[in-house]
């Protein structure tokens, strides 16, 4: 009797545990962002003033991480490093200026591949700013991660 009692409950909970597992998939998708979706939600319809303070948001707390990350490469001692020189120090700056532009193209390009499947639908410019958006945090943390000194990492 409880080897079919376990069956059942097995047979039971299967299916929900895949619809958990599909609607985690979801929530993690790049191109959803649970703010962008809060404006939505609060007006039942595409909010552009809501859309555009979330964008300009994390915009900012973007372009504010570089310009410090920026700042802290520009102003480090290099003489910390191991035979640091000035070179090394005005390198690393340049890469780091670099990598932002690249990393600029790359997200465009990025999103364009990851919303394709919503073009020309309802809200895809919601798809898109939603990739932007996650990416852009995602990258204030990769900043973070970029430290001069590397015993600070």
């Amino acid at each position: 009797m409880s080897k079919l009692f376990a069956q059942i409950v097995f047979f039971l909970a299967c299916p929900a545990i895949v619809i958990n597992a599909y609607a985690d998939s979801i929530s993690n998708s790049i191109v959803r962002n649970k703010d962008i979706e809060l404006c939505v939600k609060k007006n039942g319809s595409i909010d552009s003033e809501c859309l555009s303070s979330v964008s300009k948001k994390t915009e900012n707390e973007l372009n504010q991480e570089y310009q410090n990350k920026l700042k802290e490469i520009s102003s480090y001692d290099y003489s910390q490093w191991w035979m640091g020189q000035k070179k090394q120090r005005e390198e690393m700056k340049e890469s780091f200026i670099r990598s932002q532009t690249l990393w600029d193209k790359y997200r465009e390009e990025y999103c364009k591949s990851a919303s394709t499947g919503g073009e020309g639908v309802d809200g895809y410019s919601l798809i898109v700013l939603s990739c932007q958006t996650n990416m852009a945090i995602r990258r204030i943390e990769e900043i973070k991660m970029v430290h001069p000194d590397l015993s600070d990492g």
